[in-house]
């Protein structure tokens, strides 16, 4: 259990801009992405996060997005827009989901709003509840149709691989579109991925279209701050879509997807003209998710996740401060921003 939660808000003094795990994040698309929680209801051994273990985690109130919201908007142009709502965690915890949907939808040029979830606390009644509010995509990680295995992935035991299928299928029923996003660990769910590649086969031979239930297979990636899975080395992406390619042939289906599968392109990115490498003041506002992590933040926009180097650790004594920190990445790519102290 995290030993505290974070309220975001306007009188919160954290801007939504520039922080990985929390907030909005642009990555120069006519894709805008929420995250509006950190909270999650499983620990997955592969998470690239490790969610669910977070010292400090953090909820914004829905109110707070709206302004971020209308500013890239603004920018990008009011037509085409997708909100993805992809969380560190699991977006179902947020209490406050459908009445964020009812006020993003009030706004000027959205056309689609899509959501990442593991799918795990759906019902019939909340499945009501997002067509009610016109969601119009769930992408639900989904790595294997074995229980037994889908318990062993999500270090769940309580994993429940057979009511998960049947709100797909109540999904399928509805206004709503699916997406089954497996993650494909070479050697363990090979055959699984078959299973579940045969499943939205069948259902298309049922008479669903391909955007009502689409297929998003991903390559397992480690990183440093995840957690990983025993024995298991990520193959290239050569090796990944070379197999793609020999399932494609043997299902007759498409699985290499791309930006166009998606809608997606390019528009102009909110960001701020700063580079690797340079010194930065900041106002330190909060610890972050982990001891060795805080807030700080640049302006009324922007702020900064800062990696304390050790021995330093957060403590409230930090708080207020104005402190210089190092710039360790800012691309022309996305609207994050990662520095650390001391340097």
């Amino acid at each position: 259990m995290a030993e505290k939660i974070i309220y975001l808000n306007q009188d919160s003094g954290i801007p939504l801009f520039g922080l990985d795990f929390i907030g909005i994040i642009d990555r120069g698309t006519n894709i805008i992405e929420l995250k509006p929680l950190t909270l999650c209801n499983i620990k997955c051994r592969y998470c690239f996060v490790s969610a669910g273990e977070f010292r400090t985690n953090f909820i914004i109130d829905p109110t707070y997005f709206l302004e971020g919201v209308r500013t890239l908007i603004d920018l990008k142009g009011a037509y085409d827009i997708e909100i993805h709502i992809a969380p560190y965690g699991e977006i179902f915890l947020y209490k406050d989901l459908l009445m964020l949907l009812d006020l993003l939808w009030q706004l000027e040029g959205i056309t689609t709003i899509s959501i990442q979830t593991n799918g795990l606390l759906l019902t019939p009644s909340l499945i009501k509840s997002l067509e009610s509010v016109n969601v119009t995509r769930l992408n639900i990680s989904i790595n294997t149709l074995n229980e037994k295995l889908a318990q062993y992935l999500s270090g769940c035991e309580n994993y429940d691989i057979n009511s998960l299928m049947k709100n797909v299928k109540l999904l399928l029923e509805s206004n709503i579109d699916v997406l089954i996003a497996p993650v494909w660990f070479p050697g363990v769910n090979d055959e699984d991925i078959e299973d579940i590649i045969s499943f939205v086969v069948e259902m298309r031979t049922m008479g669903y279209s391909n955007l009502d239930i689409q297929l998003g297979i991903q390559k397992y990636l480690i990183y440093r701050t995840g957690r990983k899975l025993k024995k298991i080395r990520p193959k290239t992406w050569g090796y990944f879509y070379q197999q793609l390619g020999n399932l494609e042939e043997r299902y007759d289906i498409k699985l290499k997807l791309g930006p166009h599968d998606f809608n997606i392109h390019d528009r102009p990115l909110y960001s701020i003209d700063i580079n690797e490498g340079e010194i930065l003041p900041v106002t330190i506002k909060a610890p972050g998710r982990w001891k060795n992590e805080c807030i700080g933040v640049i302006n009324e926009l922007s702020a900064v996740k800062v990696l304390l180097n050790s021995p330093l650790e957060y403590s409230d004594t930090l708080l207020g401060k104005n402190i210089n920190v190092k710039i360790l990445k800012s691309t022309q790519y996305d609207s994050i921003i990662t520095t650390y102290l001391p340097y």
